[in-house]
């Protein structure tokens, strides 16, 4: 059995001779065989091509004009059936991400040159698993050990005054319990992989941190995804570090769906929990509360305030402002309206009295500039027709249950900050009033996302030292 895949990789739109050197003579085709090798930390694809074509030069030369984020969009893909591809059905690369090209004189395979692309994500479609169907599993980076490694005990003796050879790692007794979501239910799980031989001393047993899943019939591709979606975003908000699947296996009434991903490996580390926002909660706890219903209905803008979040913890102090001022105005909203003034006079009469007040105007303005003070007049005049209307900014912050009287830091001075800042006045920036602002912020940004999911049981602490 061989270690890749089969495929047959398509560029539908493609002119590839735009981009291809002047002097070659034989067409570029659209169509190339390609072997496909998924490794721990290594999705490549290498594509076969005819040397006197100089595909490869043309690819890069290509790729060099496109958003590599989109990279799998441009491709339609289908398996080769052989004995490399018994079971495997289809490949789906239509989210693929570019990493890198790499071309050689030495690259051969089978007598063919080809070019090597490593890309960031496969998803693979099987036979159905009637044992496991409606189910599925999560597999974390290695930063969403900290999710599941609190719901359970260290390896242990099972019966603590003998030791018969029995060990185990069992479950806290405040967290077996499965957690609800729409049409499924999941909860963090390990997953234990051993090792042993009997010549050796020692034994190992490696944890393998998941977010188990079980559906009910009738789940869709798209929703089992989606969960996991939801449950990676909130675990990623509560460690304040973005926590992804790097291995995910969805068990569906008509297939079984696989999806490869690189695993992030730099990264700046990060820790956190609710405590900046007046909640003591484990995770297990904050899994308990009733976040469900609100995050449902609000992830996409969730998801994106808490990718800010995150963000935030990583950036110098301006940034950090900047990017937590920004969430705050993504996370209103509240709908404005103007409104207007109560007339006292018939619309007849009133358009009369504007219009007299208009050549009274008129007489302080140079007459060759009338036609053009007449224009500002009309803009004046439909601007006057509304109340002034409460800061918006004010206005959102007290909607949700924020006083912005009682902050340690003014909203003129939030905003000042925040203007200098964008214009580049560095200079006029104090320290440490941008020091006690972040800090503000954070906890600000926090409950916002947090009443977003529903929760309220936050508290916003306003002294900071």
């Amino acid at each position: 059995m061989s270690d890749f895949h089969c495929l047959e990789i398509e560029f539908p739109n493609v002119d590839f001779s735009k981009y291809a050197s002047t002097n070659r003579k034989v067409k570029i085709s659209n169509v190339h065989h390609a072997h496909l090798f998924t490794k721990q930390d290594e999705i490549e694809l290498r594509i076969l091509f005819d040397d006197r074509t100089g595909f490869d030069k043309a690819l890069m030369n290509w790729s060099s004009k496109i958003n590599w984020r989109k990279f799998g969009s441009f491709l339609k893909v289908e398996v080769t059936k052989n004995h490399t591809n018994e079971r495997l059905q289809k490949v789906d690369l239509s989210e693929a991400k570019l990493v890198g090209f790499t071309s050689s004189t030495k690259f051969y395979e089978k007598g063919t040159n080809y070019i090597s692309v490593r890309i960031d994500t496969v998803k693979f479609y099987w036979p159905k698993n009637e044992e496991e169907n409606n189910s599925a599993e999560f597999y974390l980076d290695d930063k969403g050990f900290r999710v599941v490694e609190p719901f359970y005990s260290s390896l242990s003796p099972k019966e603590w005054f003998v030791n018969d050879g029995n060990f185990n790692i069992l479950r806290m007794n405040d967290s077996k319990k499965f957690y609800k979501l729409g049409i499924s239910k999941f909860r963090p799980e390990f997953n234990f992989v051993s090792k042993d031989n009997r010549i050796d001393r020692i034994a190992t047993l490696k944890k393998e941190p998941k977010i188990q899943f079980e559906y009910n019939s009738g789940i869709t591709e798209e929703n089992a995804i989606f969960y996991g979606d939801v449950v990676l975003m909130l675990a990623s908000f509560y460690h304040h570090i973005k926590i992804d699947y790097i291995l995910c296996r969805m068990h569906l009434a008509e297939n079984t769906i696989t999806i490869k991903k690189l695993e992030q490996k730099n990264f700046v580390d990060r820790s956190g929990n609710l405590s900046g926002f007046g909640i003591n909660w484990d995770f297990n706890k904050f899994l308990q509360s009733s976040w469900q219903k609100e995050t449902l209905k609000n992830f996409e803008l969730i998801s994106k305030a808490i990718t800010l979040f995150n963000q935030s913890q990583i950036v110098d102090d301006y940034s950090t402002f900047l990017i937590r001022y920004n969430i705050i105005e993504i996370c209103d909203k509240q709908k404005h309206f103007n409104i207007k003034f109560k007339l006292a006079l018939n619309k007849n009469h009133t358009k009369a009295k504007q219009d007299a007040a208009l050549n009274i105007l008129l007489e302080t303005i140079n007459t060759d500039e009338h036609e053009e003070f007449k224009k500002r007049w009309h803009n004046v005049k439909t601007l006057l027709q509304n109340k002034p209307m409460k800061n918006q900014l004010v206005s959102f912050l007290e909607s949700q249950n924020i006083d912005p009287k009682t902050f340690p830091i003014k909203l003129e001075e939030l905003k000042k900050l925040r203007d200098n800042i964008t214009h580049g006045s560095i200079d006029k920036v104090n320290a440490e009033q941008l020091r006690v602002a972040n800090i503000l912020l954070y906890r600000i940004c926090g409950i916002l996302i947090l009443n977003l999911m529903g929760i309220t049981e936050w508290k916003l602490d306003r002294e900071i030292n």
